[in-house]
């Protein structure tokens, strides 16, 4: 159970500074690339930190340089799953969707 209230752990903290740099940054970037720099970061903290999500749990993977690539997927993967999930169930039913994306929405004056 340890090894998975870390790894889930981990990954919300991940998720909160990928959102707070996301909101500090003075210029927009595409998604794809935030979502790349922040598995960069999770990787270099999963290596700073000797933490394998993937020897926790008793697997082995074929090179020691893909524990920490490979943890700081999975990491920034739990956290977006994490928040979806709770964005879901926070959803209330026959309520629109909430906007996730403040900049997209366009303002009208009357």
């Amino acid at each position: 159970m340890y090894p998975f209230v870390v790894l889930i752990v981990l990954a919300l903290g991940l998720s909160v500074l990928h959102q707070t740099a996301d909101e500090l940054l003075p210029f927009r970037t595409p998604a794809a690339l935030t979502r790349t720099l922040a598995v960069v970061v999770a990787a270099g903290l999963a290596w700073m930190l000797d933490y394998s999500a993937f020897a926790a749990f008793g697997q082995e993977l074929r090179a020691a340089w893909m524990h920490p690539v490979m943890t700081g997927l999975v990491l920034i993967a739990s956290g977006e799953l994490v928040r979806s999930v709770i964005t879901a169930i926070a959803h209330r039913a026959g309520e629109p969707p909430v906007e996730t994306d403040l900049g997209a929405r366009t303002v009208r004056a009357a």
